[in-house]
This record gives structure tokens, sequence and C-alpha cells, in this order.
């Protein structure tokens, strides 16, 4: 390959929309491995959202999140199950869906903040973004079920999925970044 054709592919690698896409790409992707329990299914949208949170830019992060709700709410079948639309992005799951923006959020700040976090460091700021996810789907379900069974939905199913999830990538992510 060319000089020319590798500073072009490296141009794309290095691009702010190729790495939104990569992001969109990854919740869409692991938004359809689901197992479905109600009112909010279990899906591997949490690990998209972690390796988002933990490996990309806040300003990527965001814009990943950000299109992928928007694309979402606008009826392309992008969240759980093939599905989309405002109605589904307003419905039970929101809060949890809004989450990852926050959540993605909250990780990249604190990752900015320990720039040379090792995998201890790593698996605290997954943690972070996990209950912050969780916070805001619990809320958000609040509007549709009694607090205690937004707890019991929303939050009792989730914890050690996610604790997994968060273990695993949080490794998986500090290891690459030795």
């Amino acid at each position: 390959m060319g000089f020319s054709m590798k500073l072009a592919l490296q141009q794309i690698k290095n691009s702010s929309v190729f790495i939104t896409f990569i992001g969109f790409g990854l919740l869409f992707f692991c938004g359809q491995v689901t197992i479905p329990i109600q009112p909010v299914a279990i899906t591997l949208q949490t690990v998209a959202m972690l390796v988002i949170g933990l490996t990309f830019s806040k300003a990527d992060a965001l814009k990943s999140a950000t299109s992928y709700l928007m694309i979402g709410a606008l009826g392309a079948p992008v969240f759980a199950n093939f599905s989309g639309g405002f109605t589904k992005l307003m419905g039970p799951a929101g809060g949890f869906y809004f989450g990852f923006l926050v959540a993605v959020w909250v990780m990249c700040t604190l990752r900015e903040r320990f720039s040379h976090a090792n995998t201890k460091e790593m698996l605290l700021i997954a943690f972070a973004g996990q209950t912050t996810l969780y916070v805001c789907g619990i809320l958000w379900l609040c509007a549709y079920v009694s607090p205690d069974k937004a707890i019991a939905f929303g939050l009792t199913p989730f914890i050690i999925p996610g604790l997994v999830k968060s273990v695993l990538v949080a490794s998986i992510v500090g290891y690459l970044k030795k």
C-alpha cells in the first residue's frame, strides 16, 4: 500500500466521525443481544457504554451516545430488539437510554482526572458509569411503576450482570492500555 493510502487510512481512523460511527455501532449491535425481561431487558449495551466511556474522548463519547439516541428517536430500529421511535425512547427503558449519555459523560470526566488510569482506577470509573446508568434508569422507571417495583425490575436483575461487565471491560481496557 502506498504512502498516501496509509496516510488516508490513518486520517480516517483518527476522524471524529469514524469514532462516532464506531460508538454508535457498538451501542446498536450490543443492544441486539438481550435477555428479554420486563419492563427493561438486560442487554450488552452497557458493555458498549463501558468501552466508549473508558476509551473515547469525551466529545466522541457524547457524539456517539447522542447520535444513537437521536437516530433511534427518529424511528430507526436501533434500540434493543431492533426497536425504535420516540415512544420507545420515552417508555420504561428511556431512563437507561438517556443514562448512556450521562454515564459516558461521568466516565470521561473521571478519566480526565485520572489521565493515566490503571486497571483499578478503570474499574472504579466503570462502577461510576454503571451506578450513573442505574440511577437514571430507576428514576425514570418510577414514572411507570412504584419505587419498590422500579428497584425490583430496574436494578436487582442488573446488579450481578453489571458487576461482571464492569470487571471484564475495565480489566481488558486496563490491560490493553499498559
